[in-house]
């Protein structure tokens, strides 16, 4: 599954970005659990709007932002340059060792891949998971049937949910964001 922004799509990323960003991303990025150590992924990272914000939280820790697009990494280092606690890694399938990371988060990622592929994706990112590590989601709810397929098979995976809450997001409308444990 390829895919490659629109210089459209990014333009509109770019000025959502800038408009609403602190509303958006850093607010998702704010409720992440962070104590500033830990490793972390940002899976389906996009030009980096979320990282933008965590990468200032980890002063002793690590981010890996990762996407299939070769194109929106390229995008998505230009908005974090100002980092160097950040690795990038252009992949469809998260293949990482077996317990890396103490938190992996998608912010409106997961609804976009399909049902067959989902089943890997969240094992490989479940697998990924130190003991005791969070996977956090943000996705839009009138996906609600996929939201139902991705709680489905995070479960599938041992992983408990924590907390769930629903947030309004400007010009996008409702999105659920939850909090798994590994």
């Amino acid at each position: 599954m390829k895919y490659e922004p629109s210089l459209l799509e990014i333009f509109l990323t770019r000025l959502s970005f800038l408009l609403y960003s602190k509303s958006v991303y850093r607010a998702f990025a704010d409720r992440l659990p962070l104590n500033g150590k830990e490793q972390v992924l940002d899976f389906g990272c996009g030009m980096g709007t979320v990282a933008y914000y965590l990468a200032k939280r980890l002063p002793y820790g690590h981010l890996t932002c990762m996407d299939i697009s070769q194109r929106w990494l390229k995008v998505c280092r230009k908005t974090l340059r100002s980092h160097g606690n950040i690795a990038y890694r252009q992949s469809e399938s998260p293949m990482f060792g077996k317990e890396s990371f103490d938190l992996v988060y998608c912010h409106f990622v997961l609804h976009d891949i399909s049902e067959s592929e989902l089943r890997d994706i969240i094992h490989a990112l479940a697998e990924s998971l130190k003991p005791g590590g969070v996977l956090v989601f943000r996705e839009p709810l009138r996906e609600r049937g996929k939201i139902g397929v991705i709680k489905h098979l995070i479960e599938q995976n041992s992983l408990f949910l924590k907390e769930s809450r629903i947030t309004d997001i400007p010009l996008l409308g409702n999105a659920l964001e939850s909090v798994y444990i590994k």
